[in-house]
């Protein structure tokens, strides 16, 4: 015999010596158990933090999302075209961490840039102010409409 299986040979042995060792191995299932089952109540709580993160939107993106739906929504005014949308915000006062902001806390809206082509008439100028008025809640004096003609 070599010298591995006279060590298994001896594992064995101590082994059938241990009184009670369904109780053991019982024991040992049960701890394999709980640590698989406490690894799952762990991620259905990062699955929380999860949800709480789709409740938070960086800077840029909350920017871009409002940009890119005022975009589409003033370019199905009649005679208007080529709609380029730029949104600022005021961060004075605003507390942005990791560059995230709460979707409960949105910084205000500091102004919006508008060009498109179409515009150089008085009365689309008006019709796009105040859509962006309607749909935005700052003031008109921080809405600038300019031609790209």
């Amino acid at each position: 015999m070599n010298e591995k299986e006279k060590k298994s040979i001896k594992w064995l042995a101590k082994l059938k010596n241990i009184k009670h060792i369904e109780v053991y191995v019982a024991v040992i299932f049960i701890v394999i158990l709980l640590l698989i089952y406490m690894s799952n109540f762990s991620s259905k709580g990062t699955s929380k933090s999860d949800s709480t993160t789709t409740n938070e939107l960086t800077v840029s993106a909350y920017v871009d999302n409002l940009e890119n739906n005022l975009q589409e929504i003033l370019s199905n005014i009649g005679g208007v075209s080529n709609v380029k949308v730029m949104i600022t915000l005021n961060m004075a006062d605003s507390t942005v961490t990791d560059s995230k902001i709460n979707l409960d806390s949105f910084p205000p809206i500091k102004g919006v840039l508008i060009t498109a082509k179409g515009v150089s008439d008085t009365a689309t100028k008006l019709k796009i102010l105040q859509a962006v008025e309607a749909v935005i809640d700052i003031t008109n004096g921080n809405i600038e409409i300019l031609s790209s003609d």
